[in-house]
């Protein structure tokens, strides 16, 4: 028995909401916080990671500790918990006691900062483990909701708070130790005109510094832009304005902004001032929309160089506006290197949190200062649009294949590009928007494939056809792609490097196509008689079609990707692309559920046709219908203007939209750039197609739901056999309206289909499996199929042709069922062996795999949550292996696809993926997707400027700015790693930025309670110590929230007393009034 395990690779929920997300520049990650409370890390040179929460509740706050192996996130309920990047594990938490709304960190240290509802600010030590008994109480009045809060980008002292209420201070930190008033260094506010106040008020949403930190920058609900100079001076704002008036603090200017402001503008969000990272620009990022709910649109505004030395509002001069598909949530800057000025300096894109099912897209600021659309890592990309339907491809790729197809996924640098990778998975998919892309698996890490999409939409509507997609299969050798519709069309596509490239003899307009269409849509095939009725025999159904076709030419094509893709006709190459698995989700599975009653309802079913065939008539019949309908197989041509918008791309930069250059089949970097190329329909008769299946040599199987089967050669463009497995062949009568004409009870029908190369003949065959259990051969497409294995009335979900090893080259026939695997000798009805599961649960899916480690045989995944690995020929079960819990409630209502490698694929409703592999190897991790490492201890982030350092009133000096904010904050502190949890990581405190300081002697009477329990008799248990120091941090906690509730009260009574004073003073003027006195 082998050593075979299974691999989660990753996991993607599009149904959760991303709700927070945060970046590091040093790293180059990026991390997103999801409504289920999970977070996951996007790097660039490993693939994505999800770190060990163990919450339920949505993440509304990221951030990670510059410098250190730390991230910390604030969950909606208000819990503060810190993450080891090194081991993803968690470390410990901090229940904040008022909700959080806002977090900053101090650059250069581990201190982070959190505002309140309250008012209040907390400072908490994410790698120490402290929380400061030093907090900031509200410094508005009255009491209001902190809106931001940022540290000064040059001078470590200054903290910037913004209070909702339209309250902005500055706190100098070093003034701490002499009184609140001392502490409070600037007090700015903005009266904002009547004019352009509403009725609920005007309040601050977000605030911050400049680059230089000399101005602050603060965005209001009513759609104002207002600028204070925080160096001294008038409180009131230098600049005002709107996104659309320059100036707004004259009577003039006010009514003019009012009167002609927008209602995407009249209501600001976030504002961030920032530095360019390519340029020496600095620049506003300012978010508007209607409320602050509805904020779908991103301005740039440009700030007079980088250092934003504005004077007057002339200096702020509106760049770029950028509109969103769906409301925006929030974003954060992506930062080039520096992440020493909160993350503002060196931006070069933004992650906006978009949509109601919120997903994260990110936006790149060019040096022009305009907004385009950035590429996403493939999962994040994913989540986009969810898909609704998938094909794993099967087979190897072609050499050349394999190169283009993984520059294409490697162009947005999230996998560096070089020759020792491969795509190690590769599959189509269709998502809700009906776009069709491709995408694959690069080092465990899904890409998708750029540029390389078909919007299936503007291709229907081109050719007037109205169906959806109910198949796909695509060739991996020849990159041969086949789409089935609901409405019987099928769609032939070749990946290619030339989007001109002539592939068909004969072409069709498509105005042509849509005036054949109104014929197709109105013809219906033709209802059957009952075998006992004589007489009415059903007449044809006549399909116009293009005149003059050129029947049956032959046209040899090159086997390089550049001169179309097809291998050469004369090739001895086996196909690796034997048999496709069937989908659950597809419209066939509704006839295998029918078929698999046929025992309790067999009165109304089809019985399959007599093996014995009249080979006569039946060559007879095929040339016929080939002749009839082989001009029903149309070629598609379309203009470059068409080309455009196929592929997506209906807009192209400094371009000529009318004239598409050639330049544009390569890709920045030089590589051949791919195109999915629509040449070819075939349009018979309005039958749903349940199964398409491309092979080599341009041969397409199409499988309809009335159980007739057609093949198309792709290359010569004509039919090469049409026939229906549930009714005899008609020498004189046959027509298309016959073999598409619905059958008398319950249809048997073609579930399974492989191309294959049988017995070492260079003729392709065709293995077709029926619902019925019957599994036929179509050997050169002039000869009668023939039946070549018989499952026991189950439906066939797979076939497939295996040899035991490569010193036995006899082929064995592998057939699939939802109750049991069967194994034969070809052309022998005796089964070779058999595996059957126990009789409560069924095969989901099964796929011949080869690993790596040289292990060969059936991988099946059963009901029970189970994945099989089956050896041959025996068919005896090596190793049965436990799927992850979490794949279990995928299972029964997903498609799960296996390629030959071993990569498992399970795609759940609402576009969830989960992607796993099989290997035999012992020294892979045993989850991959939590065991990346995502934090490189080599890299350092560049030197920090200059900061002024803050006079702690504890050393009494000036020192280095981390040791002074450790010295003041730390000095009072309660430790949170008393009731358990590690530091993060502990491995890396050597590198980090500073140097480890000796524990500073502490002033607090909770310090000196800690010293004296640490003096206590070594013979007390240790329980009882840790429960003590537990009461006495809670009691400390009661107290600081005590002093809290009484500052509120103070506020309260403060106001009060002056509402009465003046209350007094107005019922004395009356008075003296009334006497005359005044």
């Amino acid at each position: 028995m082998s050593t075979l395990r299974i691999i989660e690779d990753l996991q993607v929920d599009p149904v959760a909401n991303a709700t927070a997300t945060a970046f590091d520049p040093i790293q180059q990650a990026l991390a997103v916080g999801y409504s289920n409370g999970t977070i996951r890390l996007f790097t660039q040179h490993t693939a994505s990671t999800r770190l060990h929460t163990n919450g339920t509740s949505a993440i509304t706050h990221i951030r990670f500790i510059t410098g250190y192996a730390a991230l910390v996130c604030i969950d909606h309920v208000g819990l503060l918990r810190v993450f080891d990047l090194e081991t993803l594990e968690f470390c410990f938490d901090y229940q904040v006691p008022i909700a959080p709304t806002c977090i900053s960190s101090f650059a250069g240290t581990s201190w982070v900062l959190v505002g309140t509802e309250g008012g209040r600010v907390y400072f908490v030590d994410c790698v120490n483990g402290y929380k400061s008994d030093y907090s900031i109480g509200c410094l508005a009045k009255p009491v209001a909701p902190v809106a931001a809060v940022a540290t000064h980008p040059l001078e470590t002292e200054k903290i910037l708070i913004a209070y909702v209420n339209g309250a902005v201070v500055v706190c100098d930190l070093g003034k701490a130790s002499m009184s609140e008033r001392a502490m409070t260094v600037g007090k700015y506010s903005y009266e904002s005109p009547l004019e352009l106040a509403s009725s609920s008020g005007v309040w601050i949403l977000d605030a911050g510094w400049s680059p230089a930190g000399d101005k602050i920058a603060v965005s209001y609900s009513n759609g104002v832009i207002a600028v204070f100079a925080s160096n001294g001076g008038t409180l009131n704002p230098m600049i005002a304005r709107t996104i659309q008036c320059p100036d707004i603090q004259t009577p003039e200017n006010i009514q003019q902004a009012a009167t002609n402001m927008a209602p995407k503008l009249s209501c600001l969000g976030t504002i961030r001032w920032c530095t360019h990272g390519e340029t020496d620009r600095s620049f506003l990022v300012v978010t508007s929309g209607s409320t602050t709910k509805l904020q779908n649109y991103i301005h740039i505004l440009s700030t007079n160089g980088k250092n934003a030395d504005v004077k007057c509002s002339q200096d702020i001069v509106l760049e770029s506006s950028f509109e969103l598909p769906a409301s925006l949530l929030s974003i954060s800057t992506v930062t080039s290197s520096s992440p020493w000025r909160n993350g503002n300096d060196g931006v070069v894109e933004l992650a906006a949190l978009v949509g109601q099912r919120t997903l994260v897209r990110k936006l790149r600021i060019l040096p022009d200062l305009r907004i385009c659309s950035s590429s996403l890592p493939g999962e994040l990309e994913w989540c986009i649009v969810p898909v609704a339907q998938q094909f794993a491809v099967e087979g190897t790729l072609s050499t050349v294949l394999n190169k283009a197809l993984l520059c294409s996924a490697t162009a947005d640098s999230a996998v560096p590009a070089s020759s020792n990778k491969a795509v190690l998975q590769l599959y189509c998919c269709v998502d809700d928007a009906n776009t069709l892309s491709l995408w694959c698996t690069v080092d465990q890490r899904l890409c998708r494939c750029d540029g390389i999409s078909l919007n299936l939409d503007t291709l229907f509507r081109m050719v007037g056809a109205e169906g959806q997609i109910t198949s796909i299969h695509f060739c991996a050798l020849s990159g041969l792609l086949a789409m089935g519709t609901d409405s019987g069309e099928t769609f032939l596509c070749l990946l290619t490097t030339d989007p001109w490239e002539s592939l068909a003899q004969q072409y069709t307009s498509t105005n042509q196509l849509r005036k054949l269409a109104l014929q197709y849509y109105n013809m219906r095939p033709q209802q059957p008689q009952r075998p006992s009725t004589q007489g009415n025999r059903p007449h044809s159904t006549q399909v116009d079609s293009p005149s003059q076709q050129h029947l049956g030419l032959q046209r040899h094509r090159s086997a390089s990707l550049h001169d179309g893709g097809f291998i050469k006709r004369k090739s001895k190459r086996l196909s690796s692309s034997f048999g496709m698995l069937f989908r659950r989700g597809s419209s066939a599975s509704g006839h295998i559920r029918e078929n698999s009653k046929r025992q309790d309802d067999a009165g109304n079913a089809a019985l399959p046709r007599d093996t014995d065939i009249d080979s006569m008539a039946w060559k007879q019949q095929l040339d016929k219908l080939t002749l009839e309908m082989t001009p029903m197989v149309y070629g598609l041509q379309f203009d470059p203007q068409q080309q455009q918008l196929l592929s997506g791309h209906t807009q192209l930069e400094d371009a000529d939209t009318s004239c598409l250059s050639m330049d544009m089949s390569k890709q920045k970097d030089g590589s051949l750039q791919l195109f999915v190329l629509p040449f070819m329909l075939a349009r018979f008769v309005c039958c749903s197609v349940v199964k398409v299946v491309a092979g080599e040599h341009g041969l397409v199987a199409i499988a309809y739901s009335n159980g007739t089967l057609v093949v198309v050669d792709a290359i010569n463009q004509k039919v090469v056999l049409a026939d229906n497995i549930n009714m005899p062949p008609k020498a004189d009568s046959a027509s298309v309206s016959d073999i598409f004409g619905t059958i008398d009870g319950i249809p048997v029908a073609i579930t399974a289909m492989a191309f294959a190369f049988v017995g070492g003949s260079q003729q392709m065959s065709l293995l077709v499996g029926t619902s019925c259990g019957h599994v036929y051969q179509y050997s050169d497409f002039t000869k009668p199929p023939r039946l070549v294995g018989t499952a026991p009335a189950s439906p066939i979900i797979y076939l497939t042709l295996e040899t035991a090893d490569e010193l036995d080259k006899n082929q064995l026939l592998v057939v699939g069922t939802i109750e049991s695997v069967t194994l034969y000798h070809l052309y022998s009805p005796e089964p070779v062996a058999t595996f059957q599961p126990s009789s409560d649960v069924q095969l989901l899916s099964m796929r011949a795999v080869h690993l790596k480690s040289g292990w060969h045989g059936i991988a099946a995944i059963v009901g029970n949550n189970q994945l099989v690995m089956l050896c041959l020929p025996g068919l005896t079960v090596d190793s049965s292996l436990k799927l992850p819990s979490n794949v279990e409630r995928l299972l029964h209502a997903s498609d799960a696809c296996i390629n030959d490698s071993g990569q498992i694929q399970i795609l759940g409703s609402g576009g969830r993926l989960m992607k796993l592999h099989v290997t035999g190897a012992a020294t892979e991790p045993a989850d991959s997707s939590m065991q990346h490492r995502c934090y490189d201890d080599s890299l350092k982030p560049p030197p920090q400027p200059v900061r002024k350092g803050i006079t702690s009133w504890l050393l009494g000096k000036a020192t280095d700015p981390a040791a002074d904010i450790d010295a003041f904050l730390g000095s009072h502190h309660r430790d949170l790693l008393a009731r358990g949890g590690t530091k993060p990581g502990t491995r890396l405190h050597t590198n980090v930025l500073q140097p480890e300081t000796e524990e500073l002697p502490s002033l607090s009477k909770r310090s000196r309670q800690d010293s004296k329990l640490g003096e206590i008799d070594k013979s007390l248990d240790m329980g009882e110590i840790a429960e003590t120091k537990e009461l006495l941090e809670r009691r400390g906690q009661q107290l600081e929230d005590v002093s809290q509730a009484m500052d509120q009260l103070s506020l309260q009574s403060e106001g009060f007393l002056k509402k009465i004073r003046a209350y007094n003073a107005e019922q004395e003027k009356k008075s003296k009034r009334r006497f005359g006195l005044f």
